[in-house]
């Protein structure tokens, strides 16, 4: 055995933190069930780093945990889907649960609901209540669920991501780590590609188990085969499929997005997508998404020797949004937007991250918009004027469609 692969063997069998459970007495029933797992699902429930979780993790999850929920549907007696979700509002004894809209999906279809749907919903204290749908779109996959109980249940804390980097020389330096301390619900929170970053979800067989699956948030872009979604974000976490609809969550437990699988890793939507089309409908009791048109990342994420052209001639340009793909046809090609074009202002406001550029896309969808950009081959910005389309049902992103179990 080589050592490189020697020594990644030995760090995924040591860690402080295992210590293996005391085998449990012989159950049929749990052995029946334990038999439903596919293969991937059973490496990824042993992959180390979810079986043996360190204290920053369980305190982080422990926060959130109650209000993380397990799904099922239906349609007559046909299973559809399993998945997780998050209660993010509970009033009197209405509470609103964020999942996916894999829930809903027809199998034979993308964009469609399936027939006669029931949705039942698990708490973590093994109480099942009938879900009500109240919302789901297909574009961005996301649904909400109503239940009602007697008495409220417990929300999670949302924190809405600040994406934005600069790559001012500058600021380098050495940072004093912070301590771990669990908090009170933030307006933004700082994610930066190493964060530890954590997926929770809820099993979907009594007695429901809460499950974590650790990982960090990474730049790279997700298998486009499966997921055309061009706002998805990446982690390194490994979950089941009924991990599918769960919460994403910091390191001070609040939730930051909705997981998705891919392969080896997962995909997320940010929270901040997920509540602007959730109070947008509340709103106005119907959805509203900007079509992109294009693939874009934040400045910080391009190549050395782009980022290095860029600053030689725009010095003053530390934080922006690059392109890296134009879709042919699109409102982003027909104002002119070229591949490596870098955004730094749209519609009147200064551009420093994609998520402050897919806002104001929101916004502004039907609307003309001045934006301005920079290449380098200019000398000067280049300012521009852009319809932003809207996701007509022609436009929605392609998600995956999954089988029954």
């Amino acid at each position: 055995m080589e050592f490189d692969n020697y020594k990644r063997k030995w760090a995924e069998a040591f860690t402080p933190w295992k210590r293996e459970p005391k085998e449990a007495p012989y159950n049929p029933d749990v052995v029946r069930k334990s038999t439903l797992l596919s293969t991937e699902e059973q490496d990824v429930s042993l992959y180390p780093p979810n079986r043996h979780l360190n204290i920053y993790t369980k305190r982080a999850a422990l926060k959130v945990s109650t209000s993380v929920v397990s799904l099922e549907s239906y349609s007559g007696e046909k299973e559809i889907f399993q998945c997780s979700g998050t209660i993010i509002e509970s009033v009197n004894t209405y509470s609103i649960i964020l999942t996916t809209a894999s829930l809903l999906r027809c199998s034979t279809s993308r964009n469609s609901i399936a027939d006669n749907i029931k949705v039942i919903v698990h708490l973590f204290d093994g109480r099942s209540f009938d879900g009500q749908i109240e919302s789901y779109d297909f574009h961005y996959n996301v649904a909400a669920i109503k239940i009602q109980s007697d008495t409220p249940l417990p929300i999670a804390s949302l924190a809405h991501l600040s994406d934005s980097i600069t790559i001012d020389s500058s600021q380098l330096r050495v940072t004093e780590e912070k301590p771990f301390q669990l908090r009170s619900h933030l307006n933004s929170f700082d994610l930066i590609p190493g964060d530890l970053v954590i997926a929770l979800s809820r099993f979907y067989t009594k007695p429901y188990k809460i499950k974590a699956a650790p990982g960090e948030f990474s730049i790279d872009r997700c298998d486009y085969d499966d997921f055309d979604c061009k706002e998805l974000f990446m982690a390194s976490c490994r979950i089941m499929r009924c991990g599918i609809g769960g919460p994403l969550i910091n390191r001070y437990g609040e939730v930051i997005g909705i997981c998705f699988q891919d392969l080896g890793s997962i995909a997320f939507l940010p929270i901040n997508i997920a509540s602007m089309w959730w109070e947008h409908y509340k709103k106005s009791r119907q959805s509203r998404r900007p079509w992109l048109g294009m693939e874009v990342t934040n400045l910080y994420a391009a190549g050395l020797e782009i980022l290095e052209r860029i600053i030689s001639k725009f010095p003053d340009v530390l934080k922006g949004v690059i392109v890296e793909e134009v879709v042919p046809g699109s409102s982003a090609e027909s104002a002119g937007i070229k591949h490596n074009d870098v955004i730094i202002q749209f519609g009147g406001k200064r551009i420093q991250s994609f998520l402050e550029l897919f806002e104001n896309m929101w916004n502004n969808v039907g609307e003309s918009v001045e934006l301005t950009v920079i290449r380098a081959s200019h000398d000067v910005p280049v300012r521009l004027s852009m319809v932003v389309e809207e996701a007509t049902s022609d436009k929605l992103y392609s998600w995956p469609l999954w089988e029954a179990r």
